[in-house]
């Protein structure tokens, strides 16, 4: 019987040393050839099939791990990219990249699934199945999951079940937190233009006021999130950059907004974007001018399998004790491209607890100082190896 936890724990140590080496040399999306290369390495070290052009042109890696029987196969995922942020926090193992920085954890993403991918290595005559290592660019951009899975990565041989996971300060070392059905929101850009009539300031009524335009907009906008949205369906409307205008005695002509959309399930997303045009056509109708709107559908939805949680929660409850695995209240309003993959097979997903309150570990995702109590990828390791073994050990006996 493998001891996951005592196994992932003698790998820590290694764990560490390469997250901080993808740590102090952090790349953007669609460009993570440093990281793709040291994972393609560390792979076939471990005598792991690699694969590199799932993703076209996007650095990628994909390892495959053949178990000794013949039978399914399971992936676990991680993601490569880093963000545009200075860091900020005096650590030695600090961003050497000016203005990048893995302020989301990917780092750390990447070096507990490439232990997970050693330890079940070591274990791979026990294997009763194949099991695919899949590493993502670009996820924090067009999320890279999308063209993985165009271009087959969930096929020869055919992905059954896929697991993933993203460390969280909100949650500390130890525990971990896990969410049946709805987990994570799908997400959309959303880009809108008004177009006035500039006029004299003293005359508006010679003018269209694009200002205006928007303004009744973002009411209307509000209050149809309030009044004509089902208060049972979830969604977030946001619009976080207004421009418009050149000078305070001008009526402005132009003005751009930009927001986001944010929801739990496909059908209020498009009733969403729905009531948006809506307001728009009816606000043109009223007041005149015209708008441009454009809609950048991003990442879908993130749904957990009801059957894959709960395995996932009783391999992370034998790994850190069935208390130190927390059921989310409810989801959580943030993205992950992982939902293109659980559109297609059944998946789980959970939130590696990576806080430390006594360490002074407690800054947020995409935060300047963002960091994380390192001694939690043991626990990644372990429950990443744990699930992939114990679902194709399902698979075999026909529990799935």
């Amino acid at each position: 019987m493998i001891n996951f936890k005592e196994e992932a724990e003698a790998l820590l140590p290694k764990a560490i040393k390469i997250r901080r080496d993808f740590h102090m040399h952090p790349e953007l999306s669609r460009q993570e050839f440093h990281t793709a290369e040291v994972i393609k390495t560390f792979l076939e070290k471990l005598g792991i099939e690699v694969k590199t052009d799932y993703a076209g042109s996007l650095p990628s890696v994909v390892g495959l791990l053949r178990g000794k029987e013949t039978g399914s196969t399971v992936a676990l995922r991680a993601d490569m990219d880093a963000l545009q942020i200075q860091e900020k926090d005096e650590v030695s193992y600090k961003s050497q990249n000016t203005g990048v920085m893995h302020a989301c954890g990917h780092d750390c993403h990447c070096a507990t699934l490439m232990c997970a991918a050693e330890l079940l290595a070591k274990h791979k005559d026990e294997l009763s199945g194949n099991v695919k290592f899949i590493f993502e660019p670009a996820e924090e951009d067009i999320g890279g999951a999308k063209p993985m899975i165009e271009k087959g990565v969930l096929d020869n041989p055919k992905v059954e079940g896929i697991f993933g996971l993203h460390c969280e300060n909100v949650y500390q070392t130890g525990h971990i937190g896990i969410c049946s059905g709805e987990m994570l929101a799908a997400s959309d850009r959303l880009f809108i233009t008004f177009k006035g009539k500039s006029a004299h300031g003293a005359y508006p009524f010679k003018g269209i006021d694009a200002i205006m335009l928007a303004a009744h907009f973002l009411v209307a906008v509000q209050t149809m999130m309030t009044r004509e949205k089902d208060p049972f369906q979830t969604a977030v409307v946001t619009f976080g950059i207004i421009n418009g205008g050149t000078a305070r005695n001008i009526v402005c002509d132009e003005v751009h907004l930009s927001g986001i959309c944010r929801t739990l399930n496909s059908e209020n997303r498009e009733f969403v974007i729905g009531q948006i045009k809506k307001i728009l056509d009816g606000i043109i109708v009223v007041f005149g001018g015209s708008y441009e709107f454009e809609r950048q559908k991003s990442h879908p939805a993130l749904y957990c399998d009801p059957q894959m949680t709960a395995l996932l929660a009783e391999c992370a409850g034998e790994v850190i004790g069935k208390e130190n695995v927390e059921v989310m209240p409810h989801a959580n309003m943030v993205c992950d491209s992982f939902a293109y993959f659980t559109e297609q097979v059944p998946g789980a997903y959970f939130w590696l607890g990576t806080g430390n309150k006594a360490k002074g570990i407690n800054q947020n995702l995409h935060n300047s100082c963002f960091d994380i109590d390192e001694s939690s990828m043991a626990t990644g390791i372990a429950i990443e190896a744990s699930v992939a073994y114990n679902f194709l050990e399902r698979k075999t006996e026909k529990k799935y």
